[in-house]
């Protein structure tokens, strides 16, 4: 196994804010479009559905066409401005008073200019920004990022935030040909979350610590894949559509679980003891996972903390948005620890972080 990189420094957390593309679609909404629009039958999509436990989700599209970019308001870059503005405005800062802006996506507006120079211009930005593309654990590989940053004699604030509008790049006829494309329809959601840290200058509040980053992908085909395009503009390509996410079910069937372990694994080396820890939150790939990880690491379900049954998987924003919402769920008291345990399944990358309550 492959070692993680561990900062074992604090990160004051400033703010956290999130934005969501319209209202919510339910499974019963989103199965009626698709076999109405599409004349694609729904049973399978609603057996799956119960097993993945997602009820809700939104999505920047209508389902009414094959190929639809997003809805005006509802691109990429809007939400991800829209969660940033969120976060700043809890930590009662402007966009002034960052030093950084990082953004992670994996379904950007288009490849070039970067997702995150869109943002920068909708929040009037003049600091530098960066945009990493990367999916679930793009949260991770920010935070290894940003603490550098914020470990500088003069540093200022630093923005986090991750966005996917990956719906746009499902292609409602796949579901005939290809039926693992059910679960991508069904766990799938749009939206932004957001997180503004500074440096631990000993000012009480909430903070990050153990921070960790790695992977297990030596040797390994990606599990996860989207191989072109931007979410502004699909299209036809030469007698295709845009292109489509694809899982390698049973290699991420596999070895899913062994990146949940080589992160608590890694969280264990930073220090983190398990029964210090209040609640674990753990990359929302679907309102089940609680549940199944419960089982699989044989630890108490009670301990374990969701919201895809109503956001579905966001992706790279899933930690965030999950986070913003425990936050501010009434469930934790001041000095509560959260064990954040991320996974993605593109090359097999796991990270995570400790959340101490304020």
């Amino acid at each position: 196994m492959t070692k993680a990189r561990i900062v074992r420094s604090r990160l004051r957390l400033l703010g956290s804010g999130l934005a969501f593309p319209g209202v919510p679609i339910s499974t019963i909404e989103l199965l009626t479009r698709i076999e109405q629009n599409f004349d694609v039958p729904s049973r399978t999509g609603a057996a799956l559905a119960r097993r993945l436990g997602v009820n809700l989700r939104h999505h920047s599209r209508d389902w009414r066409q094959r190929l639809e970019a997003p809805r005006p308001g509802h691109r990429n870059p809007e939400l991800a401005s829209l969660a940033v503005i969120d976060a700043l405005a809890q930590a009662d800062l402007s966009a002034q008073q960052l030093q950084y802006l990082i953004g992670h996506t994996t379904t950007p507006a288009r490849l070039l200019p970067p997702n995150i120079s869109e943002v920068a211009n909708r929040l009037g930005l003049e600091a530098p920004y960066g945009e990493l593309r990367q999916a679930c654990t793009g949260f991770a590989n920010a935070l290894q990022w940003a603490s550098g940053l914020l470990a500088a004699k003069d540093a200022a604030p630093v923005a986090i935030v991750g966005s996917e509008v990956g719906s746009v790049f499902f292609d409602p006829l796949a579901l005939n040909s290809e039926p693992g494309q059910w679960v991508n329809l069904m766990q799938m959601g749009d939206g932004a979350g957001a997180v503004v840290l500074g440096p631990d200058d000993g000012a009480p509040g909430p903070y990050l610590e153990s921070l960790y980053f790695g992977h297990i992908g030596l040797d390994r085909q990606p599990g996860f894949m989207l191989e072109e395009g931007g979410s502004d503009y699909p299209a036809v390509r030469q007698g295709r559509v845009t292109s489509t996410f694809h899982h390698e079910y049973e290699s991420v069937k596999e070895d899913g679980l062994l990146l949940f372990q080589a992160g608590l694994a890694a969280a264990q080396e930073a220090g983190v003891e398990l029964k210090k820890i209040s609640a674990i939150l753990p990359h929302q790939a679907n309102g089940n996972i609680g549940n199944w990880l419960a089982r699989a690491l044989r630890l108490p379900p009670a301990l374990f903390w969701g919201n895809a049954a109503h956001v579905g998987n966001l992706g790279s924003a899933a930690i965030w948005v999950a986070l913003h919402e425990l936050r501010h769920s009434g469930r934790l008291s001041p000095g509560d620890r959260v064990l954040v345990l991320g996974a993605e399944a593109t090359h097999y990358l796991y990270g995570g972080f400790v959340y101490v309550h304020a």
